[in-house]
């Protein structure tokens, strides 16, 4: 949640002074106080803004000792006072909650950002609610199409600003001449480009009057001015957005490649690309920027070789043949983990593995109502490739039947994107296929290609209980730590879920085992919207019944469609200990039988394989962990934190992995092992979806979940979704 100021010119206002001061907020006296006095926010706020330049609106993103500020500034003319008057509406929070690309978004959205407030109409006092950190989601959904293509029109002014910022990644930079909201794009298509390269808080003003004073500290990296400032230079790096004074040089030369393909037709794959990881910032200043012109040359010249044969259109075929050509040498069977000596706790070593491709899919030609800019979808249900046609929309009625709905005369963007939110498209089903019509939601069809994850495991392993969790976990926040913010993709479905899975689970109710799908299609549990760096990803969650899973029937045929698996481990069936087989029931179970879960190996054979180890990330949750937690090295795993919150270590996921598959191998847990003997990247967790047993179907004691985002975190880590160093050795 992030907390709320208004300032506008008052008397007294909240704090008994005269002039432009806070006037309603959410804070506490002593908080609002604190914000007011020990940060730059009062000057950023209050600062003489009457110059004729001054524009009608303009946003500025602080990093204070306090935290973070987002200020939105409003001028408008005062007739009584016969000069422009300024207002503010600010929101405030801890470090990291609010990303660049949010804080842009929001600011050019200006009055219909989501949440915005009117500053001269907001009634005085502390009665503010704090503003949820999904309406800065909803910005950057509403704004980031129209901020992408008003950055791709500006390719000029952005090469010259890329170019002065290579040159002193940690320079202040003040930009002339520029509008706000020309500043509001460029700042877009900076951050796009250079997120790697930029050291320390990403701050910026898109409007400021002058630079001549030494900057103090806190002072926002980038500034914009309206005109050239009468008195010699200040502290600041100034860059003439014309290019007239601007010097051609290497560094202009690599901005001018990479503005290249961020306004042509090679930014979709080149974006990947230009991820760098972020361990070249602890490299020296000189260092660090010659690391990454020279890896920028080497990328840009490899996608130039590429790009250049594909200039005339050719057959859709075609650019798939890089990704099936690893599928002709498999890798050797020697290179495959073998199980360790009976009695040892040792992980067999396993050489590295190469991650499956996630190079996005190749754009058609357009064909009638269907957009070829939107990416091509694999429908999970009836596994035909799809794209979002907009002329084949549905909205659910109060029966939750599916209505058709027209909305090519909604030309206002709020309402549209009001409305696209809840609609649905039928899928076309081209393949003809399937006789049960189903349909899609809009979110799922526009971003990129969807994440899709399946919950493996048989009906008593506690797959509803641990999704349902990760879903709480990651409604709560959850994933923020790492840079990743979510949204529902269909509102109603997230709603539902959330009303009949997770609020019973967290008043202590026991959950019903998953449904029997038998002869209908398998609907996704819930599907979320992940962002992070800039990227927007559908991730959608199948929680099947084991039954469904082992029967294998044509209703599981998302199984071919998913990106990746959480194989669910219940210890009370798979492991060796005494205390556990009185849960079972079966007094006189035994290690002879333990076989397996069923479920495994039903998914693992319906998987098409093209290689010797299949190709989907993995990750392995030892669910029900609080059972065991006093078994080394359960108890060591199940209530440890990471030591840098937020920050996926590759070494400490490799050791939890080695210590579960030593765990289930010494308790004779053998058979649950297959996930990691027959996938390229896989994981392994202990994990606990309540920390207690159930009595009686309820949890007395209330439920307190216990790493349940691990295997959640692992997957993101694995597909490419976290913009963090060393990810690409997480599971390998």
């Amino acid at each position: 949640m992030l907390h709320q100021i208004v300032y506008r010119w008052d008397p007294d206002g909240l704090l008994g002074r005269r002039g432009i001061v806070p006037v309603a907020t959410s804070l506490s006296r002593d908080e609002l106080f604190g914000w007011h006095t020990r940060t730059r926010l009062a000057d950023a706020v209050t600062m003489d803004y009457g110059d004729p330049a001054c524009p009608a609106s303009s946003v500025c993103l602080l990093d204070t000792p306090l935290g973070v500020a987002l200020v939105r500034r409003a001028f408008t003319a005062d007739a009584r006072r016969q000069r422009l008057n300024n207002s503010a509406h600010v929101l405030v929070g801890p470090r990291d909650s609010i990303a660049p690309f949010d804080a842009i978004a929001w600011g050019a959205l200006e009055a219909r950002a989501p949440g915005a407030l009117d500053p001269d109409r907001t009634p005085a006092g502390y009665d503010l609610r704090p503003l949820a950190d999904e309406r800065l989601a909803e910005a950057f959904e509403l704004a980031a199409g129209g901020l992408h293509e008003r950055a791709r029109r500006l390719g000029d002014p952005l090469e010259v600003f890329t170019a002065a910022v290579l040159r002193g990644p940690r320079a202040k930079v003040a930009l002339l001449p520029a509008t706000a909201e020309d500043a509001t794009a460029l700042l877009w298509g900076l951050q796009h480009l250079l997120t790697a390269l930029l050291p320390g808080p990403w701050t910026f003003s898109t409007f400021e009057v002058d630079d001549t004073a030494p900057d103090p500290q806190g002072a926002p990296r980038f500034v914009t001015l309206p005109r050239v400032p009468g008195a010699g230079p200040g502290t600041r790096v100034r860059v003439d957005l014309t290019g007239r004074d601007e010097p051609f040089d290497a560094h202009r030369e690599l901005a001018r490649r990479m503005v290249k393909y961020y306004v042509g037709e090679g930014w979709a794959g080149f974006h990947r690309l230009l991820n760098v990881p972020t361990e070249v910032h602890t490299l020296p200043e000189g260092t660090r920027v010659e690391e990454i012109r020279s890896r920028l040359d080497a990328l840009g010249a490899r996608q130039e070789a590429r790009a250049r044969p594909r200039e005339p259109r050719e057959p859709r075929e075609q650019p798939r043949e890089p990704r099936e050509q690893p599928r002709e040498r498999p890798e050797p069977r020697a290179a495959r983990a073998e199980p360790p000596e009976p009695g040892t706790r040792e992980m067999p070593r396993v050489p590295p593995r190469t991650p499956p491709s996630t190079a996005p899919p190749v754009a058609g030609p357009a064909t009638g109502p269907i957009d070829p800019n939107r990416p091509e979808v694999r429908c999970p249900y009836c596994l035909d490739l799809i794209r979002w046609n907009e002329n084949d929309l549905y909205e659910r009625d109060d029966r939750l039947r599916y209505e058709r709905v027209d909305l090519s005369t909604v030309t206002d963007p709020v309402k549209r994107h009001d409305r696209l939110r809840a609609t649905f498209m039928r899928c076309p089903n081209p393949a003809g296929d399937e006789e049960r019509e189903h349909y899609l939601p809009t979110n799922y069809l526009i971003h990129e290609p969807p994440l899709v994850i399946g919950l493996i495991g048989d009906g008593l392993s506690g797959k509803t209980h641990l999704l349902a969790a990760m879903i709480a976990e990651i409604d709560a926040g959850g994933l923020r730590p790492y840079g990743v913010t979510h949204a529902p993709v269909d509102p109603d479905q997230h709603q539902d879920y959330l009303r009949n899975r997770v609020d019973p689970l967290q008043r202590g109710t026991m959950l019903a085992t998953t449904v029997n799908h038998q002869g209908n299609l398998v609907q996704f549990a819930d599907a979320l919207l992940l962002r992070s760096a800039g990227r927007t990803r559908p991730i959608a969650f199948f929680d099947v019944s084991g039954e469904d899973l082992a029967r294998g029937g044509r209703e599981m045929q998302f199984l071919a469609a998913a990106d990746a698996f959480v194989f669910v481990v219940d210890p009370v069936v798979a492991v060796d200990l005494p205390e556990l087989r009185r849960l079972t029931g079966d007094g006189e179970d035994s290690p002879g039988v333990r076989r397996g879960d069923r479920t495994f190996a039903a998914v693992m054979d319906r998987l098409p394989r093209t290689a010797e180890l299949l190709g989907q990330p993995v990750a392995v949750a030892v669910t029900k962990s609080d059972l065991i937690r006093f078994e080394p090295p359960v108890d060591a795993w199940l209530g440890s934190h990471p030591p840098r919150p937020g920050r996926v270590d590759p070494a400490r996921v490799a050791a939890e992995s080695r210590d579960v598959y030593s765990f289930l191998y010494a308790h004779d847990a053998v058979a649950w092992l297959s996930p990691f003997e027959e996938f390229r990247r896989c994981t392994m967790h202990f994990v606990s979806a309540t920390g207690a047993r159930d009595r009686d179907g309820r949890f007395p004691g209330g439920i307190r979940p216990r790493r349940v985002l691990e295997p959640v975190v692992s997957i993101l880590a694995m597909c490419d979704m976290l913009d963090q160093a060393g990810v690409e050795r997480v599971g390998v």
